[in-house]
């Protein structure tokens, strides 16, 4: 069986691959759209800065958007939050470019993809067979990445055949596209829980956000994103100062992303082949070990090229740990709380790269955009062996029923497949 073999047995599966893939493409083009936008306004550092906090903020809320698929049927979820994004965006692109207007906008839609994500977190156990989340997750890894390794280029693109609101439209139609073709999906209803009763909406916030902390897996997945995160994303600040200190100038800084997403893209395909039978324990530890190589040599690369080089190492390295944690987090946790535990992991993962962009630029003035790419490399690495044990052997002693009865796939975990290729 080829890697395609998945796309030809299972329509469902191609149609939401394909709807992600339009519209995280879109999402590339709208983060170009959106910076050019406000600063061709005249806005600022402060009305950038407070455009990107209006995208982030809705992010801490990812346990309570994580509640809701375990309450709504998750399709019409997922395309009523597309949706919602395609309106907006259109509003986006015709409002006057003022920072007070935009905000809002801005932040809304930020709160509707954090639905999403967490309602699409439930998706690939409920559309594919156990044996085959690996290579469904690869796939799903590939449409995401295009969202860095396209997405600029074409919004640049875009941008300047016909001006950023141009881009913001083109945009909005990829989430009408996007919500069009998950119409062919089946109908995903709630989990049942094990009492056949369902908890009150606060309450059911709370239990997810208790199982996270108290089974060892999702505890461990979850402090290694925080301060993984955390770490890697001094990577996001300095870079832009390197290629400066390397005469590269924007175009070397565009090369340095490019050559990230191309990687990404290349080791997720890379994964889709039915050959690749790797533990999801080794391919998180093993990713996030190569991204942190690849940042801290990066750090240390004396011309453009190494640089580029080093980059595209971490985003391998990115892509394939991207890949592990969502495999493992369907293995590991219960269906009834996927949504929650996946809402709680986006948390994570927004709170590291805000606390590295709160001190981030400190730390690269007082040490050097070199030296700092080389603590984001090593910190990411310490913070991953850190974690491995309790990756490796997930079961937790006491916890509630539902951690209870994830136990068997826990111990199934422990024991590392062996790769095949």
């Amino acid at each position: 069986m080829n890697s395609l073999q998945l796309f030809r047995t299972n329509p469902a599966f191609g149609r939401y691959w394909s709807a992600r893939s339009v519209s995280l493409v879109g999402d590339g083009v709208a983060a170009v759209a959106l910076l050019l936008l406000i600063t061709g306004s005249g806005a600022g550092a402060t009305g950038v800065a407070t455009l990107l906090l209006a995208q982030a903020v809705p992010r801490f809320f990812g346990p309570i958007a994580g509640a809701l698929p375990d309450r709504f049927e998750v399709k019409r979820l997922l395309i009523l939050a597309e949706l919602g994004q395609g309106v907006i965006f259109i509003a986006i692109a015709l409002v006057p470019t003022r920072v007070a207007l935009l905000v809002p906008l801005v932040a809304l839609a930020s709160a509707l993809a954090t639905i999403f994500g967490a309602a699409g977190r439930t998706v690939m156990p409920r559309l594919v067979e156990k044996s085959q989340l690996m290579p469904a997750n690869a796939w799903m890894g590939t449409a995401f990445n295009l969202q860095a390794a396209v997405g600029p280029v074409l919004g640049g693109a875009l941008a300047a055949a016909f001006a950023p609101r141009g881009a913001l439209l083109v945009n909005a139609v990829t989430f009408f596209i996007g919500g069009a073709l998950m119409l062919g999906m089946p109908k995903m209803e709630p989990h049942a829980t094990d009492g056949g009763t369902r908890p009150g909406f606060l309450t059911g916030i709370g239990a997810g956000i208790a199982f996270t902390w108290q089974h060892r897996t999702a505890r461990a997945i979850f402090l290694l994103l925080l301060f993984g995160i955390m770490f890697a994303s001094l990577d996001n600040i300095a870079l832009i100062f390197l290629a400066r200190e390397l005469g590269a100038g924007a175009l070397g800084f565009g090369l340095l992303g490019t050559g990230s997403g191309v990687a990404m893209v290349a080791a997720s395909l890379w994964l889709t082949r039915p050959t690749a039978n790797f533990s999801p324990v080794a391919l998180l530890a093993s990713g996030w070990i190569i991204a942190g190589l690849g940042i801290a040599l990066t750090g240390v690369a004396p011309i453009l090229g190494i640089a580029v080089a080093a980059q595209a190492l971490a985003g391998v390295g990115n892509s394939i740990a991207l890949i592990g944690e969502e495999t493992l987090l369907q293995k590991s946790v219960p269906p009834d709380m996927l949504g929650r535990v996946g809402g709680a992991f986006s948390s994570a993962a927004f709170a590291g790269s805000a606390l590295a962009y709160a001190v981030g630029g400190f730390v690269v003035s007082a040490v050097s955009p070199r030296t700092a790419l080389v603590i984001a490399g090593l910190g990411l690495t310490a913070i991953t062996l850190l974690c491995l044990p309790a990756l490796r052997h997930g079961t937790a002693g006491k916890g509630s029923k539902s951690e209870v009865a994830a136990h068997h796939d826990d111990s199934a975990l422990d024991a590392p497949s062996s790769p095949s290729a």
